[in-house]
């Protein structure tokens, strides 16, 4: 009795299943799934629910939790970033600034933050992703593997200037921000206003329909005042070529480098910035304080974004409130010399 006894035992805990990742593979579905199911998260058919829950019991699966911190506990936070051959073509953000609001965020709390590249990611789940509290992704996206490892083992998680479904995020409104350079620049008297964008980067379409709704408001919208690039180096002189052929008075930049970038390409073709053409950027990019001549833009707002991001990772893991956050904060208007008043001519209209 006592063998068959132990048998038992033995078999009951070989049974045993303690991650959500075996009980996916086993249901034919993915870790958010049984996610959602466990945590009776609607929008999920019943015969799946049935199947992950029957095969939840039947192995005797107890979702870990995290361990609450106690306030004299070291908090290890993990903030990812563009890689760094992204930010030389591209500065776009100051990441002092962005360090220096997460530390604010905790300056109670005795804490140890790690900087690593969304390239480095794989590596560091492989070596020691489950050895952190709490994740920022600072101004890119995650695979869907990075993705559903961070769920699995509920490490909270929130993303800067990505406003991704069914993530927790903090962004500029990059639509508003387009928008206020819009009503800026016809405020200035420009009338024929084109734009040069950049395909490679999400945030591009809400900068592109800032730019129409701009448009749209003051006259017709006209396709041919549009390019978009897929990087910084396709800005050349024949793109300045395309927009001073379609007799544009100013160009909006989807950032602070393109705007720098085509500057630089619009003096080779002989027109001057801002007496023959304006050009606005965005983003108010550290870059953009070494450039003559300054760049209107619009901040970015990286410490407001990167502060309250820090507050709720704090709150979630000090006091494990796993409540939703999605926000987008409103850039400030940096008036520069890129722009100057234009006389007004009412005859004329965009288009």
């Amino acid at each position: 009795m006592a063998v068959s006894i132990r048998k038992g035992i033995v078999s009951q805990v070989s049974n045993k299943i303690n991650t959500m990742g075996e009980i996916a593979r086993l249901s034919g579905v993915s870790i958010s799934t049984v996610s959602r199911v466990l945590n009776n998260a609607p929008g999920i058919s019943d015969d799946t629910r049935g199947r992950v829950l029957e095969i939840a019991s039947s192995h005797n699966f107890t979702p870990q939790k995290r361990k609450r911190h106690i306030k004299r506990s070291m908090i290890k936070l993990t903030i990812v970033v563009p890689d760094a051959q992204q930010i030389e073509t591209n500065p776009f953000f100051d990441m002092g600034e962005l360090i220096n609001s997460i530390n604010n965020a905790f300056q109670h709390e005795r804490k140890q933050i790690e900087t690593l590249t969304f390239s480095e990611l794989e590596e560091w789940i492989e070596r020691n992703g489950t050895h952190t509290d709490g994740v920022i992704f600072a101004f890119g996206d995650i695979t869907a593997g990075v993705k559903e490892y961070i769920r699995e083992k509920e490490i909270p998680h929130i993303f800067l200037n990505r406003t991704l479904e069914g993530e927790n995020y903090i962004s500029c409104n990059n639509f508003k921000g387009m928008l206020r350079l819009g009503e800026y620049l016809f405020s200035r008297g420009y009338t024929r206003i084109g734009y040069l964008g950049c395909s490679a980067i999400p945030v591009n379409e809400d900068r592109l329909r800032g730019y129409y709704t701009a448009i749209s408001e003051k006259g017709k919208i006209n396709d041919k005042l549009v390019y978009i690039v897929e990087s910084i180096g396709d800005i050349t002189p024949d793109v300045a070529r395309f927009f001073v052929k379609n007799g544009c008075d100013a160009i909006m930049a989807f950032n602070d480098s393109f705007a720098i970038r085509l500057i630089a390409s619009l003096s080779e073709t002989g027109k001057k910035v801002p007496h023959d053409i304006a050009i606005t950027g965005f983003d108010n990019s550290p870059m953009r304080k070494l450039f003559k001549p300054s760049v209107t833009t619009i901040s970015l707002s990286t410490y407001e974004m990167g502060f309250l991001a820090g507050r709720w990772l704090r709150d979630n893991i000090q006091h494990r409130q796993a409540r939703t956050l999605r926000l987008e904060v409103n850039g400030s208007l940096v008036e520069g010399d890129s722009v100057m008043t234009k006389r007004k001519d009412n005859g004329e209209e965009q288009g």
